[in-house]
């Protein structure tokens, strides 16, 4: 191989070399940036007038990442119910769902269930009709109530 082959060479692979580390450092410029030190999506806080209970206030990117959605109580043949999608278990069996009561705020509910319906729960208690109950979302809501409060 003659001398002005190998330079070529060496040429071509030193241009390759600095176009690769370019490309990676422009995928560097890709990342979001850190705009706040301690982001949250969700800050909890207690209810007034409710002894252990803790509201979740997501932030409107937090709520938009897990496409939060809500369904109603309703009532059917002399139950509230709501949609199954809605219905969360304590380790101790118990269970209960995250209500809705403004904006993105959201609140532990417990319920006592009769039974299950196709897609709706009917209960012995529960939230009053019409109460927003959390459908999509909720085991996020809770592992924010989890993480960052002492419920």
């Amino acid at each position: 191989m003659s001398r002005d082959t190998r330079s070529r060479r060496r040429r071509a692979a030193a241009t390759l070399a600095a176009l690769a580390a370019t490309a990676s450092l422009s995928a560097c410029s890709e990342v979001e940036p850190v705009e706040k030190e301690h982001y949250s999506p969700a800050a909890i806080s207690p209810v007034k007038g409710e002894k252990d209970l803790i509201s979740v206030t997501l932030t409107r990117e937090g709520a938009d990442r897990i496409e939060i959605a809500t369904g109603a109580v309703g009532r059917r043949t002399g139950h509230k119910t709501i949609p199954y999608a809605a219905l969360l278990y304590e380790k101790d069996g118990s269970a209960f769902v995250y209500t809705n009561p403004q904006g993105l705020t959201y609140v532990r509910a417990h319920i006592e269930i009769d039974r299950v319906a196709g897609d709706r729960v009917l209960l012995h208690d529960g939230p009053p009709v019409g109460t927003k109950v959390v459908t999509t979302g909720a085991p996020q809501v809770h592992g924010a109530e989890l993480e960052y409060g002492e419920y």
